[in-house]
């Protein structure tokens, strides 16, 4: 028996067996948190991990293309001209090539640097207007949770009757009011009411969390509501949160490209993905390039944001198991 436990632990150390040791008495075991667990969990998912690169690739390419134009030496060198406000009809509607990527519009401008210019407003007014969507949501699906009785039955009502209003004809009569088309207009127009959703996700999210012991210990100590609701409720709810703020992301990037593309968006020589798609629909039989870009992009930037969320939520959801 001596002979034979060496000769098979040589063998299992061959083959890569690993004995998992149980810790002495008193040492500390190692735990991991929940955002490990959701990490581990979230790597395991082939497909949400290609589409969070994928979805980072995009983010890099608009927010680093456009600056680069203004740089002398290699890049210049090899990508030409990229400046994406250079207007020059010599070379309108040219196909790809090495000195354009993606080629030229009707204006001769380059289309690898102007899509790039175009996904770094429409990221930007996307996120911005999540953002947005987030915190009224937190601000009166909290709240709502929080307080419930009479307070909750009214805000929920209220709510109900909100939700009869359109989204895209109601983010266009806003911009119609207010005149002026900017960044901050369109995250305004998209945002006013896109947050109904998010804030009963919070209130239902803040009305089963405020049941738990700790949240009953926190009153009995004299914790002011503001506390409970800020330090207790409020940080358990970031995993939904931010699978939220993933599953709102394609429909303000939506909203934003189909009021860009009726030309009530993004005023030129600035630019966005809709606007993009909108110059293009007039040239797309004779130089369809235009529109495919911008569309690509759109689409690109919606599956991925859905697939991170989807990957996101089975990573953040204690229920899920390992097999």
């Amino acid at each position: 028996m001596a002979v034979q436990e060496p000769r098979q632990a040589a063998v299992e150390a061959r083959a890569g067996v690993v004995h998992e040791t149980a810790p002495a008495a008193g040492e500390a075991i190692q735990q991991s948190s929940l955002w490990q667990d959701a990490w581990r969990r979230y790597v395991r998912n082939k497909a949400a991990v290609a589409a969070a690169v994928v979805f980072i690739l995009i983010v890099l390419y608009a927010f680093l293309i456009p600056g680069f134009w203004i740089i002398p030496g290699i890049w210049t060198d090899w990508i030409g001209n990229v400046d994406p406000y250079d207007v020059n009809f010599a070379v309108a509607n040219e196909g790809p090539s090495a000195a354009h990527p993606f080629g030229t519009d009707q204006f001769g401008r380059d289309l690898f640097a102007r899509a790039a210019l175009g996904g770094q407003v429409s990221i930007e007014i996307g996120f911005a207007a999540t953002i947005v969507i987030l915190v009224v949501a937190i601000f009166y699906g909290g709240i709502s949770g929080f307080v419930g009785g009479a307070l909750d039955n009214v805000m929920m009502r209220f709510l109900d009757a909100l939700y009869g209003l359109p989204f895209l004809p109601f983010a266009i009569i806003t911009l119609a009011i207010v005149g002026t088309v900017n960044i901050v207009t369109m995250v305004i127009a998209l945002s006013i009411v896109s947050w109904f959703t998010d804030a009963r996700v919070v209130r239902g999210q803040v009305m089963t969390l405020k049941q738990n012991d700790y949240v009953r210990a926190a009153h009995a100590v004299g914790a002011r509501w503001y506390r409970i609701l800020g330090r207790h409720l409020i940080p358990n709810t970031l995993g939904i949160l931010i699978i939220s703020m993933f599953l709102s992301l394609p429909g303000v990037v939506l909203g934003e490209a189909f009021i860009s593309f009726i030309g009530l968006g993004i005023n030129p020589p600035d630019a966005s993905w809709g606007s993009m798609a909108n110059e293009g629909r007039e040239a797309y039989r004779t130089h369809p390039i235009t529109i495919v870009v911008p569309s690509l992009f759109i689409a690109a930037i919606v599956l991925c944001a859905n697939f991170v969320a989807d990957g996101l939520r089975d990573a953040l959801d204690p229920r899920t198991r390992e097999t």
